[in-house]
């Protein structure tokens, strides 16, 4: 073989690894370090003393919990839990990178050997609450992931592509490196019960769907060809059967980040995300 053709066969062999070796070094960069380049929240503000006089918006700012966990929160426990899930706010424990679908998805979770000794924990649940994080990441894009809470112990998600809609336990959610917990405005509990039945009874087990509402009508019935289910998706589509449309946006496509600035939901509890988003769309 001359010199020109052997040339010829290394161009056809070693530019498809250069390219190869390229595309995967990019993406292992986008999903190591763009996808955390803001991180988890952490305040960059004062920590200021609470009291039992401090306003539920200073107690927000410094807590990350609305005025119903406040309430609750002190009933149980008293203040002084109050000022310990402030400084849990303010000292998170050190988050790592996992995988969820090799590297393709991966999700930054806290460790519990890592915590420093600050409790985390869901402070009030109520059924038909929905639960945001947004530390699920592909390709270093925070997509993140939702769930509908059933009770004080269980929820309902499409947690991943290839796996139905399934019940499962709450107990890993504030495992999470950020998450919210999300009610809507003025329902009754005649209709958390009534979303959390229809649930149990038609959105459990069914595929997951990236597509979910993007052919046809926006909610189809459950025996629909273009019915199926992706995790932000479940949640609106359960509140929808019911009058409520939490889609900020409007859009065919749902997302965690448009229920959480949906206005017809409120702040119960939030953790690893910046209070004053909230707060600034509660003003305007």
């Amino acid at each position: 073989m001359n010199k020109k053709k052997v040339v010829k066969v290394l161009k056809w062999i070693l530019i498809p690894i250069f390219v190869v070796l390229f595309v995967c070094q990019g993406y292992y960069l986008l999903q190591r370090y763009w996808a955390h380049k803001d991180g988890y929240f952490v305040p960059k503000y004062d920590k200021v003393e609470l009291t039992e006089e401090s306003d539920y918006e200073t107690i927000f700012l410094q807590t990350g919990l609305g005025q119903s966990a406040v309430e609750k929160l002190v009933k149980q426990k008293g203040f002084q839990a109050v000022v310990d899930a402030q400084t849990a706010f303010f000292n998170p424990p050190k988050a790592e990178c996992q995988e969820l679908i090799w590297w393709i998805t991966r999700e930054d979770l806290y460790q519990d050997e890592n915590s420093g000794g600050v409790k985390r924990y869901l402070v009030d649940l109520q059924p038909g609450d929905i639960l945001i994080s947004l530390s699920t990441h592909t390709i270093g894009w925070h997509h993140g992931h939702a769930a509908i809470v059933l009770d004080q112990y269980t929820l309902i998600e499409s947690a991943v592509l290839g796996a139905d809609s399934q019940i499962a336990s709450i107990g890993d959610w504030c495992n999470y490196s950020n998450y919210a917990v999300l009610r809507i405005k003025d329902v009754t509990p005649e209709q958390q019960q009534e979303v959390v039945a229809y649930c149990k009874e038609n959105l459990a087990g069914v595929p997951y769907s990236l597509l979910s509402g993007i052919f046809g009508d926006k909610a189809p019935a459950p025996d629909s060809e273009f019915f199926g289910l992706q995790c932000s998706y479940l949640a609106w589509y359960a509140w929808y059967q019911f009058g409520y449309d939490l889609d900020s946006d409007g859009g065919r496509i749902v997302t965690p980040h448009d229920l959480l600035h949906s206005d017809k939901v409120e702040i119960v509890q939030i953790y690893g995300m910046d209070p004053y988003q909230f707060v600034e769309e509660t003003e305007e």
